[in-house]
């Protein structure tokens, strides 16, 4: 007979479509147009507004540490379109600071590198750069996201600063079972609730139950060998009227990292008391089975529940839980038990369930 044990609903905060995904991709790309006004430090260069304004090429390799903070590589080189403008050359190092868990969210940037500037008729000025500046982003969809950029650039041997105004588009990837960076902020789980008793209503007669008489009880677990489904049942092992280990380890609590399949250091605290639970059972069958709410596309709900099931199989296994015990399946977005139409629903369809097999 079948058992669902109900795990609490996997916490992660009620995030866009569109950002759940930015959590389950680690590394990005970008490119970009931008516009530098050297007008600040016209000095320079020779004068005319042709020759102050410059228009560059922007790509980067960026990486996410956290939900908030990402790191970049930028290279910047003079724009196709350029003719007589100042070349503009750029290799920066940068940090972004994210703010807000929402599909649209600024986000302030600083960077250090290397700058050359040249233009006919003046000297070449480069060194090292020093850039502080703020910006929009906004994602699309789990993969695809658009940034607009103010920056201001300031050339530290020399005496020039000049704004550069960005627009870039970028593209995620490293998929969730590689690392995940995921920081997101739990989302509250919902205690679980006593039905209330009804009333027991006045026996309307008498009832006589017959005395069961134990044949025989091999295992000495209250349940007679006839209907006995578990009949070598360990000592000491509380079971089931089926006479099956009425198995009572609970995974209350267990999360993982925003977006993917790795467990948190609380979880595996969780997962090691079960790990201990479970040993008392040796003959006992469990799938694990994984939910996701429904935002996104089915096929990534699909995968990242079948990996977050894996992830919890494979650390039981590594408890010593004999792995032809334990199955993993990812369910997806199917079988919802709240709605997905508010936070606090799609927060109880991220689950994970046990269901015992035997």
């Amino acid at each position: 007979m079948k058992k669902s044990l109900l795990l609490s609903a996997i916490a992660i905060s009620s995030l866009t479509s569109a950002q759940q995904a930015a959590a389950e991709y680690d590394y990005y790309v970008t490119y970009g147009a931008g516009h530098t006004d050297h007008e600040i430090s016209g000095d320079y260069f020779y004068d005319g507004d042709y020759a102050r304004h410059s228009y560059t090429l922007e790509a980067s390799l960026g990486y996410m540490i956290s939900k908030d903070f990402a790191l970049e590589a930028n290279l910047v080189v003079p724009s196709f379109i350029q003719e007589d403008r100042t070349d503009v050359t750029q290799f920066r190092l940068s940090g972004l600071y994210f703010f807000g868990d929402d599909a649209l969210k600024p986000y302030l940037t600083g960077a250090a590198g290397y700058e050359n500037n040249s233009a006919d008729g003046a000297d070449d000025l480069d060194g090292t750069i020093l850039s502080a500046g703020l910006g929009l982003q906004y994602d699309f969809s789990k993969r695809c996201f658009a940034r607009a950029e103010a920056r201001l650039d300031d050339l530290v041997n020399e005496d020039l600063e000049q704004m550069t105004y960005l627009l870039e588009v970028g593209y995620r990837f490293g998929g969730a079972g590689d690392t995940g960076y995921g920081y997101s902020k739990a989302a509250p789980v919902a205690p679980a609730t006593t039905p209330a008793t009804k009333p027991i209503p006045a026996a309307v007669a008498p009832v006589v139950v017959a005395p069961v008489t134990i044949v025989k009880d091999d295992d000495k677990d209250g349940i007679n060998n006839t209907a006995d489904k578990c009949p070598a049942t360990p000592s000491g092992v509380s079971v089931d009227e089926s006479g099956c280990p009425a198995f009572s380890g609970g995974l209350k609590g267990v999360k993982f990292e925003s977006g993917s399949a790795r467990l948190t250091p609380a979880s595996q605290t969780i997962l090691d008391a079960a790990a201990t639970e479970l040993s008392r059972y040796p003959d006992l069958s469990i799938e694990i089975g994984a939910y996701t709410d429904d935002r996104g596309s089915d096929a990534l709900n699909q995968n990242l529940s079948q990996k977050r099931a894996e992830s919890v199989r494979s650390y039981l296994l590594g408890k010593g839980i004999a792995a032809d015990k334990l199955t993993a399946k990812g369910y997806g977005e199917a079988s919802p038990i709240a709605s997905n139409d508010t936070a606090e629903g799609r927060a109880e369809n991220r689950r994970v369930e046990f269901v015992i097999v035997k």
